[in-house]
């Protein structure tokens, strides 16, 4: 068993453990006694305990089975185990939030409870009430070592969570380059649509990482992928305000007078943000400037604006 689990009270290592027997928690004895000559409650719920209701625990060294141990040692970190048990982690959403104790360890950071919850059986796909793995609670904390013992335990890479999103369109949205990239080496797929069509360069540009734009791109990504509003991920980059990477999808291929669903071109769009430099790009690569949206105010506010750019770059009289 990993020697990994710590007193709530110290923050060490576990040592002479005694188990509180109301609440089932665990602590070192010599911290709880202590505890308990200044106070009379429980460390982590507040209940009322007294050293009558303490209960030694079994040592490392004992030639039981370790399931108990594991179970109590598990329940003082606020985890009840068995390690595939569905339990309530509070809301999300309005909504009671469910999973297992890997997903919390997971998401937690703690690669020493997940090594032990899955050496004891714990299922490595199991889905929480957002149908989300361990992998995308790894994935979304950036807990890249955590992803790699997932991966390595056989964990589905491209599993779908209840917005179709795999754990690649987490780490690409979170800006976690690592995690990308193991992802993608273990065979992540780089289109893979989520519920709004949007793909995880959809997400890389809206979250401004160049590095995982270049990383999906080298990987076959589309480059004019549309997501349920006709947005490429160079319109986000547009309207986001990210130069580089509009100039690195423009490089790759990029179509610059893509239309979304109201008709607007990525100069619309550049305008309305009164980005200058993003203009400038878009017009040196040919982007049509009177092109037409859906919405005259909107119409009218782009050919103001670009107007004032025009005048700008050309030096002339408004």
């Amino acid at each position: 068993m990993e020697r990994s689990l710590f007193c709530p009270i110290c923050l060490n290592e576990l040592k002479d453990p005694l188990r509180i027997l109301k609440c089932k928690h665990v602590f070192c004895g010599y911290c709880i006694k202590k505890w308990l000559q200044v106070k009379d409650s429980c460390p982590m719920d507040r209940n009322a305990v007294f050293i009558k209701d303490l209960s030694p625990l079994y040592s490392y060294n004992d030639e039981r089975p370790t399931s108990p141990i594991i179970e109590n040692l598990l329940e003082c970190n606020g985890i009840y185990f068995h390690p595939n048990r569905i339990w309530n982690m509070g809301f999300s959403c309005g909504k009671p939030a469910k999973c297992t104790a890997l997903h919390v360890a997971a998401r937690k950071g703690n690669l020493l409870i997940c090594q032990l919850l899955v050496s004891n059986g714990a299922t490595v796909d199991a889905l929480d009430s957002e149908n989300r793995t361990a992998l995308h609670a790894a994935a979304l904390e950036g807990n890249l070592e955590i992803c790699q013992l997932l991966v390595s335990k056989g964990v589905t890479v491209d599993a779908l969570d209840s917005k179709n999103r795999t754990a690649l369109h987490v780490a690409a949205l979170e800006g976690n380059l690592e995690i990308c990239q193991l992802l993608v080496s273990k065979g992540a797929t780089v289109d893979a649509l989520d519920s709004k069509n949007r793909t995880a360069l959809h997400f890389a540009a809206f979250n401004g990482n160049v590095e995982i734009c270049q990383l999906l791109l080298s990987k076959g990504a589309t480059v004019d992928a549309l997501d349920f509003e006709n947005w490429t991920a160079l319109q986000i980059a547009v309207s986001e305000g990210y130069l580089e990477i509009c100039q690195l999808l423009v490089s790759k291929g990029a179509t610059v007078d893509a239309l979304d669903s109201e008709n607007r071109t990525l100069l619309h769009v550049a305008a309305l943000e009164g980005n200058l430099e993003i203009c400038q790009q878009l017009v040196s690569k040919v982007a049509t400037v009177d092109a037409l949206d859906s919405e005259p105010y909107i119409l009218l506010l782009s050919k103001a604006i670009w107007r004032f750019v025009n005048c700008y770059f050309q030096k002339v009289p408004l």
